[in-house]
């Protein structure tokens, strides 16, 4: 019997990758092909206006074969930049919304949501973090209600940066997920560095990574898809020079391997009676 189901599987391949693929198959990867369909709809939840810079390349790849969405947490008003000279409030959340709105026409994704909690969450000092945070789990699941999202994409434990901001809301997407027991209709992927990948930024970025024993979860993207991103990251005048932009960009172009990797939140439902 499985040498049946090998033979199909071989003979499969050998007419997907004979054949002129359909537009809609054009950037599937294997893994889709041996796994069926790609998810239907794909949620990246992020802290900030310009947190999907991250997964910029991943992103632009599946807005062809599913309906992305990017959520932002935060309403991104604390992220002054010296060379942007935008005062912090209202003035910045307005020019950092339509970088985001840029972003994602850029990507080919859908338009931005906003959940427009407080940046910060009142870890900063500004603002109560306890009713932040009540407000913000109530909107994040109130969205992925309205969305009804195939895969979740958040931050790990690492926050890539390591900003408190980001591993707040990677945590609290988790916390909704193991609440509401969506984990049997919603797979929730944390993303993460390998170490190897941190070492082609300044080291003065603190990025942070996960073992690459634990990152099960290998995702490459083409060429184009890069090339996408780097123009979704142009978007972010406000939070990058021309220069820090230029040199995120040839950073990313000298790793040729164009692949991130990702972990898979997986719950036990196994009840025991000790540890």
């Amino acid at each position: 019997m499985k040498t049946n189901k090998l033979i199909r599987l071989i003979i499969l391949l050998f007419l997907v990758v004979g054949c002129d693929p359909l537009p809609e198959q054009k950037n599937m990867d294997m893994e889709s092909l041996l796994n069926g369909k790609p998810p239907k709809t794909i949620m990246a939840i992020f802290a900030h206006p310009d947190d999907e810079t991250t997964i910029g390349p991943v992103l632009a790849k599946y807005a062809s074969i599913s309906d992305v969405h990017l959520v932002v947490a935060t309403d991104g008003s604390f992220g002054v930049t010296n060379h942007a000279k935008i005062p912090a409030g209202d003035s910045l959340i307005a020019i950092r919304k339509i970088e985001t709105e840029c972003a994602c026409r850029e990507l080919g994704i859908k338009p931005p949501h906003f959940l427009e909690a407080k940046d910060g969450l009142g870890l900063n000092g500004h603002n109560n973090f306890y009713d932040e945070v009540t407000q913000l789990k109530k909107r994040l699941a109130d969205k992925i209600i309205e969305l009804q999202p195939d895969v979740i994409l958040t931050f790990g434990p690492d926050g890539d940066t390591g900003h408190p901001d980001h591993r707040l809301i990677g945590l609290l997407t988790t916390e909704i997920l193991l609440r509401e027991s969506w984990f049997d209709k919603i797979d929730l992927y944390h993303f993460a560095w390998t170490k190897e990948q941190t070492t082609k930024f300044p080291k003065d970025w603190g990025l942070g990574w996960a073992h690459e024993k634990v990152l099960h979860t290998k995702i490459d993207f083409s060429a184009k898809d890069e090339q996408m991103a780097f123009a979704s990251l142009q978007c972010h005048q406000s939070q990058f020079t021309k220069q820090e932009m230029t040199d995120w960009i040839q950073a990313e172009k000298n790793d040729t391997t164009n692949v991130l990797y990702f972990r898979k939140f997986v719950v036990d439902t196994i009840r025991r009676n000790g540890f």
